[in-house]
């Protein structure tokens, strides 16, 4: 029985909402496990009344590595897709994850769509060059899930206590591994407010560097095997150079703040992005 495991904490905005595409279309054969930790909101109610199709987890800590453990731990089979809560995608797309895992793959993915509407100026610059960077390997730009084949998920045991979870879990899997499912896509909203923008991706690099210190094999393995970041940078077309001076700027705004996180990381408070959590 394949199984698509959500964490959530604090969720109530958009859940109810996302449940309902997560749900529309989808196998009757996917166990559904809604993980909450430590919401305070009503994001455990809103799961609750879509049972009995789905199953919810409530968790008293606030942990999304915690709730993935818990959600495996409740899973009944494979593949597994592990989907973020904030994350809009339609049951149909999700099934072609999954059927891609049973063909054969070990790792699967929608492509994202990255939805900068409402946006600030900067935003957009950030992701416009983002994008261009990173935006053409699957694994390299997140889809908001990822999916996993028996033989995929064998490739590591619990789920670390890790800022990057994501990040982790790519870490297993050489260039090619990992397939984007070009006929599945999910739509990831980017931050509205440039705070939010710096707020998230300060998070990604501080986790990030987490990797390289906990797991310095691993992670220097996943380093080695992309494409090199300056040969993409040179290759930026003319009409993104402005912008790539504001995606400059925020990578080292960015850069700074995960340094100083870095030196105190136990008292680390995960940083997220509430702009983009506006009901649409």
């Amino acid at each position: 029985m394949p199984s698509l495991i959500l964490p959530a904490h604090n969720e109530a905005v958009l859940l109810e909402a996302h449940l309902q595409g997560w749900l529309r279309g989808l196998r009757d054969d996917v166990q559904v496990l809604v993980a909450c930790n430590g919401c305070t909101d009503e994001s455990v109610a809103i799961a609750r009344g879509f049972e009995p199709r789905v199953e919810v987890l409530d968790l008293p800590e606030p942990s999304k590595v915690g709730a993935l453990n818990a959600g495996d731990r409740e899973a009944r089979g494979f593949p597994r897709v592990y989907l973020d809560a904030d994350v809009a995608i339609d049951g149909e797309h999700l099934n072609r994850v999954f059927s891609a895992l049973e063909a054969g793959a070990l790792a699967a993915e929608p492509v994202p769509l990255l939805d900068s509407c409402g946006a600030s100026w900067p935003v957009r610059a950030f992701y416009r060059v983002w994008q261009a960077l990173h935006g053409t390997t699957p694994g390299s730009v997140g889809s908001g899930l990822y999916g996993l084949s028996e033989a995929g998920r064998s490739r590591f045991g619990e789920f670390p206590d890790v800022i990057a979870d994501d990040g982790y879990v790519r870490a297993h899997f050489a260039p090619g591994e990992i397939v984007w499912v070009p006929e599945a896509n999910s739509r990831v909203r980017t931050p509205r407010k440039l705070g939010d923008l710096v707020r998230i991706k300060t998070r990604s690099r501080l986790g990030n560097m987490e990797l390289a210190q906990r797991f310095p094999e691993l992670w220097a393995r996943k380093r080695g095997s992309g494409a090199s970041l300056g040969s993409k940078a040179r290759a930026l077309p003319v009409r993104l150079w402005p912008s790539a001076l504001v995606y400059a700027a925020i990578q080292w705004w960015t850069k700074r703040r995960a340094r100083r996180f870095a030196r105190e990381l136990e008292s680390y408070r995960w940083e997220r992005d509430d702009s983009s959590r506006q009901a649409s």
